[in-house]
């Protein structure tokens, strides 16, 4: 899914909206498997509100762990602001 939205936001000028209806789409055909989609449910939606898709996909994947720690300024101040407040920077 990474590199799917990064050749149709790079190559074909997708902007997050579309590339998440896109790849909905995609994910709910019955030859398509995705590991799973619930958190890729909930990273489509955090892409919805403007967090990177990569952003939105490592931080939902990573609800089970005790924390986030991140470089990302960028990052962690989305993830707060989305509500994400186990998520700090390193």
């Amino acid at each position: 899914m990474l590199e799917i939205e990064w050749v149709l936001r790079s190559a074909y000028g997708y902007r997050p909206p579309k590339f998440a209806r896109a790849m909905r789409t995609c994910a709910g055909l019955p030859t398509v498997t995705v590991e799973d989609r619930t958190v890729l449910a909930a990273a489509f939606d955090l892409a919805d509100k403007g967090m990177d898709f990569a952003d939105a996909l490592h931080l939902v994947g990573s609800l089970h762990c005790d924390g986030f720690v991140s470089f990302d300024r960028k990052f962690v101040k989305a993830a707060k602001t989305a509500g994400y407040v186990g998520v700090q920077e390193a």
